[in-house]
């Protein structure tokens, strides 16, 4: 009898170390192909979501509504929101609108030259698909909100929008 107990009690030991590193093991995997490409098409309707916002938000923002404008923008652009964010160095809005991590760095660099960047990468122990996409000051609204952007040319690279999407395993 007490050797059965001994057993039955290495056995719940091996079998805990096992379902440990079984857990620990899928901690330090990468995600799959498939899970990524499903990230990027998820990132791609979100960029066509958010681009289309801001372009009706623009549209719509004339001299006499600019503080309007620039809340309902800002609301958009939640400080909250970790997963979007409108990301520059040009005198932006908030603090918040720095460049927070070394994906965003690199990022923005890339951005003021027009570039767009990738990246799959952990953050804070979860997965993302991480992309910026390079923003210009396209059109003559954006200086009613950013003052800096007056007298920059259309095709003045200004910043960028940076997009996260977390990636399922």
């Amino acid at each position: 009898m007490q050797v059965s107990k001994s057993l039955i009690a290495l056995v719940s030991v091996f079998a805990a170390t096992v379902v440990t590193t079984d857990a620990s093991a899928n901690k330090k995997k990468t995600p799959s192909a498939a899970a990524i490409a499903f990230a990027q098409e998820t990132s791609d309707l979100m960029t066509n979501t958010v681009v289309a916002a801001l372009l009706q938000e623009i549209g719509e923002t004339t001299p006499d509504n600019v503080k309007q404008g620039n809340l309902s923008i800002g609301l958009i652009f939640d400080d909250a929101n970790l997963n979007m964010r409108l990301v520059g160095e040009l005198d932006p809005l908030r603090d918040n609108d720095y460049p927070r991590d070394d994906f965003e760095e690199d990022a923005l660099a890339k951005a003021m030259a027009g570039m767009a960047a990738t990246s799959v990468e952990k953050v804070s122990g979860k997965w993302y698909y991480r992309r910026s996409i390079p923003l210009s000051n396209f059109a003559p609204q954006c200086a009613l909100c950013h003052d800096n952007f007056v007298g920059l040319a259309d095709t003045e690279y200004v910043g960028a929008l940076m997009l996260r999407i977390p990636i399922a395993k």
